[in-house]
């Protein structure tokens, strides 16, 4: 993440990823990218021969739900 607040689900996880943060994920699980706030969201993404691999790196301390959902 560059700038803004990302809105990431993917599969089973919705996630919230503010700038500095990175998800990695299999892209063959269904997903969807999105603005969590209303705002711009500026990103940077990568693709690899390694896609069939899911690791999420996010802050271990910060909640991995968005506030909004249950």
């Amino acid at each position: 993440m560059l700038s803004g607040r990302l809105r990431l689900v993917a599969g089973e996880r919705d996630l919230t990823l503010p700038p500095g943060e990175a998800a990695e994920f299999d892209t063959s699980v269904p997903h969807w990218l999105g603005s969590a706030d209303g705002g711009a969201v500026e990103l940077l993404v990568l693709f690899g021969l390694q896609g069939m691999r899911a690791h999420l790196r996010t802050d271990p301390h910060r909640p991995s739900r968005s506030p909004d959902r249950p």
